[in-house]
């Protein structure tokens, strides 16, 4: 008993400064948040307590669901892209080839850059008036295109530019984990005769899932609060085709200074991001096991 109080005050002086900073930036905000998304809002004044109202006019309208769908199918095809395209781009990297430093020093640059300068380049390179693609495809054409006038278009736009900015994170975790992996496994395979795709599917891959699996989650996560990106590419437009959860959060609480209502859309991308990590810790469990 004695030793275990000798630990305790150590433990809570290490402790402390997390607990603080935890306590002031993250929990009391939530509280504040959630109290704020029961009550009406005039800027940021509180008004009358009004319940759960601002969630039943989120759940209730097609705009919500809408919402709510944009915010999926944008987290499912940036997975759909990013992770192969890092599996894949991560294996290549991992061979002894020449200047492979070089090469995955250029294959990271993007992972580097904020999510408002990628948004801006892409803006600029897609551009229909001037950027290089569309100009490109008018000579070899003869006809203009428009990447953020059509809802379709805005879709792919945003999650190509995602998948662009993010995938060298899913390189980056691949080749830790190849790291871990015997290279008797390899030797052995090759002594055996089994061919690279064959070793690949049957050694590789198999030992890559509890990374892989992490790599979802967290890229889950990531995707479902990004806002930048989104805004400054496409403001969420055209039609609202790629205003997903946290756009709108935003765009609510900041352009049009709905706090309460703004607030409600964040404590419901919470309370997602609660599953999600949920997910992420029994995956890292299953991982450490």
């Amino acid at each position: 008993m004695k030793k275990s109080n000798e630990f305790l005050l150590p433990s809570i002086l290490f402790l402390g400064p997390t607990l603080l900073l935890v306590t002031l930036f993250i929990l009391i905000p939530i509280v504040i948040a959630f109290r704020t998304s029961l009550h009406a809002t005039t800027y940021a004044n509180i008004d009358a307590f009004i319940g759960f109202e601002h969630y039943k006019s989120i759940l209730g309208s097609s705009d919500g669901w809408m919402d709510i769908f944009n915010s999926v199918t944008y987290v499912m095809f940036s997975l759909t892209i990013v992770v192969p395209l890092g599996i894949l781009v991560g294996v290549l990297l991992n061979r002894k080839i020449r200047a492979r430093t070089l090469f995955r020093t250029i294959l990271i640059i993007p992972w580097v850059l904020s999510q408002t300068v990628t948004a801006l380049l892409w803006k600029w390179v897609l551009n229909s008036s001037f950027g290089p693609i569309a100009l490109w495809w008018q000579q070899l054409t003869g006809s203009t295109i428009d990447f953020f006038n059509s809802e379709i278009a805005a879709r792919v736009t945003v999650v190509f530019a995602n998948a662009w900015n993010t995938y060298p994170i899913i390189v980056i975790i691949t080749l830790a984990a190849l790291q871990i992996i015997p290279e008797e496994l390899f030797e052995a395979a090759k002594v055996d005769g089994a061919s690279r795709r064959s070793t690949f599917w049957h050694i590789t891959l198999p030992l890559l899932i509890p990374a892989i699996s992490t790599i979802v989650i967290m890229q889950s996560i990531e995707y479902f609060n990004m806002v930048t990106l989104i805004y400054v590419l496409t403001a969420g437009g055209p039609f609202n085709a790629t205003t997903t959860l946290s756009v709108r959060a935003f765009r609510t609480g900041f352009d049009f200074w709905h706090i309460g209502l703004g607030s409600a859309f964040s404590f419901i991308i919470f309370m997602v991001n609660i599953i999600f990590s949920s997910f992420y810790i029994r995956a890292l469990k299953g991982k450490n096991a």
